[in-house]
């Protein structure tokens, strides 16, 4: 057993997760802070590590979004982190759901204590795992079989047994919906089928993506784009990407679902966000949606939505389009790392929360972060949380506004501090207290700091699920 792991397993049985206490520091509210209030490894506040495991050398948990009853996490994860089959196929490129729980007393109102576990099953994390199912692409019915080892992303709950997600079969993208009570045994159904998906030969081929639903479920928003043959292919020809909305009260017969287009296409749209009241979404695009070109960078924008208009087919593309982010170029930026993704609205629609690979204020860093802005765009935006590390796929929960997301900085440095410190008052105990050969303090205290080390290498490995409250 290496050292790196033999360590790994005394952190385990001993150290105890601290949660670490958060304030965003911000100046004024028409320009970014230009002093940035740090604890530790990051802004500080109400936060709380969820998925506490030290399974891997560098797994990715990544699109988190919280049950409505605020119990359990859907988020997606490398596909080896729980396989079901271990001879698939380049399982590198296939990313797979689980659903992890929320332990219950995060919800109360004192601290969290946990201990780190070693795989993330420890935690009651588990697969979502597909039964065969039948599909109509190609015009007839076949049963898919092996499902649970498609790619699957972008999981969205309808209600607290429910759940929808993008799966990745006969070379299209396309939403699907099942009963995850037992995430061992899911039956799904496609949401919705596009007139070419029904003809045995010919057609394109259309791709789903990025779906979000209205407070009042009718309406579920994604993002379409459409290609004469495999996007991968040297000579495809594609469309843009635009905004699409299906009537949920038509999916029934997913093949005469009623859906209809939002915006124009760009070469860039992603991840549309309702707003509470339904009357607007906000989404991320590159500046082509409205007639400007900056590289691939990509901005916030915001649409109208008009329900009694949509309920009758009249929506008109782009109702109402308004940027809400402009963000600053500096001289010898790359502009294609430059992105503005992910909105979130608050519980209250005042704000929108969203990832920037923006500079982050008083330092020199082009990492992503999570930021915020008024929903209507009125003022710029100000830093919201900040780890030095990638900071992403902000979700909120819609009843308690707590919310999750996912982030590569590792156990905090706080939480490492109070761990440090449990070890050696153990080992203390252990070795001076009990054992007939005592260890000196200073050798108590180096096995201490190499218990910390082993898990400061989790920090810009490994993307961990936190939440965060009291914004």
């Amino acid at each position: 057993m290496s050292k790196r792991f033999r360590n790994r397993y005394l952190v385990v049985m001993y150290l105890l997760v601290l949660a670490a206490a958060f304030a965003v520091g911000c100046s004024t509210k028409e320009d970014p802070a230009e002093i940035l209030t740090l604890c530790g490894n990051h802004s500080c506040g109400d936060l709380v590590m969820v998925t506490i495991d030290t399974s891997s050398d560098g797994y990715q948990y990544l699109e988190p979004t919280m049950s409505p009853d605020g119990t359990r996490i859907a988020c997606t994860a490398d596909w080896a982190v729980i396989p079901s089959d271990p001879d698939i196929a380049e399982p590198l490129l296939t990313r797979q759901l689980l659903i992890v729980p929320v332990p219950a007393d995060v919800w109360s109102d004192t601290m969290v204590y946990r201990n780190p576990v070693e795989d993330i099953t420890e935690l009651g994390a588990m697969l979502v795992s597909v039964d065969p199912f039948t599909s109509l692409i190609g015009g007839s019915p076949h049963t898919l079989f092996g499902a649970v080892d498609f790619g699957k992303s972008s999981p969205l709950w309808v209600n607290n047994s429910t759940l929808l997600f993008k799966m990745r079969f006969d070379r299209r993208d396309r939403l699907v919906m099942g009963n995850v009570a037992n995430p061992d045994v899911v039956s799904i159904q496609v949401v919705l089928y596009e007139p070419d998906d029904l003809v045995e030969t010919g057609g394109r081929l259309y791709y789903h993506d990025n779906p979000a639903l209205s407070a009042d479920d009718r309406w579920l928003a994604f993002t379409r784009f459409g290609c004469n043959r495999d996007p991968n292919e040297e000579d495809a020809e594609c469309s843009g990407q635009s905004l699409w909305v299906v009537d949920m009260t038509t999916i029934d017969d997913p093949t005469n679902a009623t859906y209809f287009q939002l915006t124009t296409e760009a070469a860039s749209m992603s991840d549309p966000a309702w707003s509470p009241d339904g009357r607007s979404l906000c989404f991320s695009a590159s500046l082509d949606l409205v007639g400007e070109t900056s590289g691939t960078m990509t901005e916030l924008f915001r649409i109208d939505f008009d329900a009694e208009a949509a309920a009758t087919g009249a929506v008109e593309p782009n109702d109402g389009l308004r940027r809400l982010t402009t963000t600053e170029v500096s001289a010898g930026d790359p502009l294609v790392g430059l992105h503005n993704y992910a909105p979130v609205y608050s519980t209250d629609g005042s704000e929108i929360f969203f990832v920037s690979s923006r500079r982050a204020p008083a330092t020199t860093q082009r990492g992503r972060s999570l930021w915020r802005i008024p929903s209507d765009g009125r003022l710029e935006p100000e830093l919201l949380f900040f780890s030095r590390s990638d900071d992403l796929d902000p979700d909120v929960h819609a009843r308690t506004g707590t919310m999750v997301f996912s982030s590569r900085m590792g156990f905090p440095s706080e939480m490492l501090d109070a761990l440090e410190q449990e070890f050696f008052d153990f080992l203390t105990y252990v070795y001076n207290d009990t054992a007939e050969s005592p260890l000196t303090d200073v050798e108590i205290e180096r096995r201490a700091a190499d218990a910390r080390e082993e898990l400061e290498f989790f920090e810009d490995v490994m993307a961990h699920l936190y939440l965060f409250r009291g914004f």
